[in-house]
C-alpha cells in the first residue's frame, strides 16, 4: 500500500471517528431533547388537568358522576392523550383513549415508558408490524393535605410518531455522516498529496541520479523541517558516493596508466627477441603466442584507460564536424576486412551532416560498432549502415546478420566485461569493453544507444543523438 493511500486512510479514519462521536453526541442530545419536550408537554397537561379538577371539585363530588357524560373539566382537545384521574383511589375520569386502551400503571414512578400490543382494528396509533405501541406516561399524586380529598392523575401519549422522528434524525445523521465521509476522503487525498509532494519531487530526482550523474543534488527546503533533514542526509550520502566512485575510477585510470609503461617494455623486448634467429623453433612459437597475449593485455589497458577517462568526463572536446565524413572514413578503413569476409554491405549517408561533438571520440565509437558488426556477422552475411537526420535528432542504424542475442543478454551487452559468449572465448578478440566505451561516448554527448534483434537473423544497433548543442550533457563537458 502506498504512503499516499495510508495517509488518506488515516486522516479519513480519524475524521470519521470524530464525526461519529460528534454524531452520537448530537443524536443523544436530540433524543433527550425530544423526550424532554414530550415530558414537558405531559407535565403541562398534568397541570391543566389538575387545575380543572380543582376548579370543578364541587361537580366532581356530585353523586352518580361516573355514569354521566365525559367531564366538562377536560375542555381541551384530549383525543390523543391517555388520561385517568383518581380521587381518593376512585376513578373519576377516563379520556376516550384510556377507555379503549388499558395501560399497566405504577404508583411509584412519576414518569415511565410502557409498551403494549394493540390491534390496528381496535385503534390506529401507527403501530409497527408487531402491533406494539409504546407510551410515555407521567403521573402526579396530590395528597389530601394539599388538596383534599387527594388526587392521582395519569397522563400518557403514544410514542410512535416520536419514534418516527427519532428514525428521521438517525436517517439525517447517517446521510450527513456519509456525505462528510466522502468529503473527508477527497480532502484527505488532497492534503496527503500536498504533504507528500516534496517527497515525490525528491523521489523523481533520486531516480535521475545514477553513477554517471552523481553531481545532481536535491534542493533543500528553506523551512528546515523534516523534509529538509531528509534531503540534507541524502545529499551527504550522494557526496560520499560521488567521492567513492570518483576515487575508484581515478584509481583504475592511474593503475592502467602505470601498467602501460612496463607492458610496453615487455612488448618491445618480445618483438626484439622474435628477431633473434638463434632461438629454438619451439621457443620462438611460444614467444609468438605470448606476444599475442601481451597485445591483448595492451588493448585491455588502453580500453580501461579510455573508459576511465570517459567516466571521469575527460577527453571530450566538442566542436562542429561533419558526421557523414567521419562515418564514411570508418567504413573505408574497414572495407578490406569486409571484402575478406565476403560480407555484402551497403550504406545510406546524407551528403553532409554537421554535428556538435567530439570527432575523435565519435570515430572511436564508430570503429567499435562496425568492428563488432563485422566480427559477429554470419559467413557471407550482410551489413547495412544508415545515417539520417530527423526533426530534433540524428539517428545511426548499423544492421548486421547474426545469431539472435538472448533476451536476458540484451540488457547487459553494454556492461563492462560482459560477453554473450559465456566461455569468454578469444575467437573474436576483445575484452568486453567495446560497447561499454560506445555507451559512455554517446552518453557524454546526451545521446542513447540500444541493441535489439530483428527477426529472423538480424541484429540492429541504434544510436540517437540530440541536435540541440545546448544539451546539458555537452554543457557539463564544456564546463569541466
Amino acid at each position: 500500500m502506498k504512503l499516499l493511500t495510508k495517509i488518506t486512510l488515516l486522516i479519513t479514519g480519524a475524521g470519521i471517528l470524530v464525526s461519529l462521536v460528534f454524531s452520537l453526541i448530537v443524536f443523544y442530545e436530540m433524543s433527550e431533547q425530544i423526550y424532554r419536550q414530550l415530558d414537558d408537554a405531559l407535565k403541562a397537561t398534568l397541570h391543566n388537568v389538575f387545575t380543572m379538577v380543582i376548579q370543578n371539585d364541587a361537580r366532581v363530588l356530585e353523586p352518580g358522576f361516573e355514569q354521566s357524560s365525559p367531564l366538562p373539566i377536560i375542555s381541551f382537545d384530549n383525543r390523543h392523550y391517555w388520561i385517568k384521574v383518581r380521587r381518593a383511589g376512585k376513578l373519576i375520569y377516563s379520556s376516550p383513549l384510556a377507555k379503549i386502551v388499558d395501560l399497566p400503571l405504577t404508583s411509584t414512578k412519576k414518569k415511565f415508558t410502557v409498551s403494549i400490543n394493540i390491534p390496528k382494528e381496535k385503534i390506529d396509533l401507527h403501530q409497527d408490524r408487531f402491533n406494539e405501541v409504546t407510551f410515555r406516561v407521567r403521573s402526579v399524586e396530590v395528597t389530601a393535605d394539599a388538596a383534599p380529598p387527594g388526587y392521582h392523575i395519569y397522563v400518557a401519549l403514544p410514542m410512535e410518531k416520536l419514534n418516527e422522528e427519532i428514525v428521521e434524525v438517525i436517517l439525517f445523521i447517517s446521510l450527513g455522516l456519509s456525505f462528510s465521509t466522502l468529503l473527508l476522503i477527497l480532502i484527505s487525498y488532497f492534503l496527503a498529496g500536498r504533504i507528500l509532494s516534496p517527497i515525490s519531487r525528491i523521489t523523481n530526482l533520486a531516480r535521475e541520479i545514477d553513477e554517471n550523474d552523481l553531481a545532481v543534488r536535491i534542493p533543500l527546503n528553506p523551512s528546515q523541517d523534516e523534509l529538509y533533514d531528509l534531503a540534507f542526509a541524502l545529499n551527504q550520502m550522494l557526496d560520499r558516493l560521488q567521492y567513492s566512485f570518483t576515487r575508484q575510477k581515478q584509481f583504475l585510470a592511474d593503475a592502467a596508466h602505470e601498467l602501460n609503461t612496463p607492458m610496453t617494455s615487455v612488448r618491445i623486448f618480445m618483438e626484439q627477441s622474435l628477431l633473434n634467429q638463434k632461438l629454438p623453433a619451439d621457443f620462438h612459437k611460444d614467444l609468438q603466442r605470448q606476444q599475442q597475449v601481451m597485445l591483448r593485455i595492451k588493448r585491455l589497458l588502453q580500453d580501461l584507460m579510455t573508459l576511465s577517462w570517459l567516466e571521469l568526463g575527460r577527453k571530450i572536446r566538442p566542436e562542429t564536424f561533419d558526421l557523414t565524413a567521419t562515418t564514411a572514413s570508418v567504413i573505408e578503413d574497414f572495407k578490406p576486412l569486409i571484402e575478406e569476409k565476403n560480407i555484402q554491405w551497403s550504406s545510406s549517408l546524407p551528403k553532409t551532416l554537421n554535428y556538435f561533438g567530439d570527432p575523435g571520440q565519435f570515430h572511436r565509437a564508430l570503429v567499435n560498432i562496425i568492428d563488432n558488426a563485422i566480427k559477429y556477422n554470419l559467413p557471407s552475411g550482410q551489413l547495412v549502415i544508415r545515417l539520417k537526420k530527423l526533426t530534433n535528432t540524428i539517428q545511426l542504424n548499423v544492421t548486421n546478420s547474426g545469431t539472435p542475442i538472448p533476451k536476458e543478454d540484451l540488457e547487459h551487452v553494454f556492461d563492462q566485461f560482459y560477453r554473450v559468449e559465456k566461455s569468454r572465448s578469444q575467437e573474436f578478440g576483445g575484452c568486453g569493453l567495446g560497447l561499454t566505451i560506445v555507451r559512455e561516448i554517446i552518453g557524454l554527448h546526451g545521446g542513447r544507444v540500444s541493441l535489439e534483434n530483428e527477426p529472423p537473423d538480424k541484429i540492429v544497433l541504434t544510436i540517437t543523438l540530440p541536435l540541440d548543442k545546448t544539451d546539458r550533457s555537452i554543457n557539463a563537458i564544456l564546463e569541466t
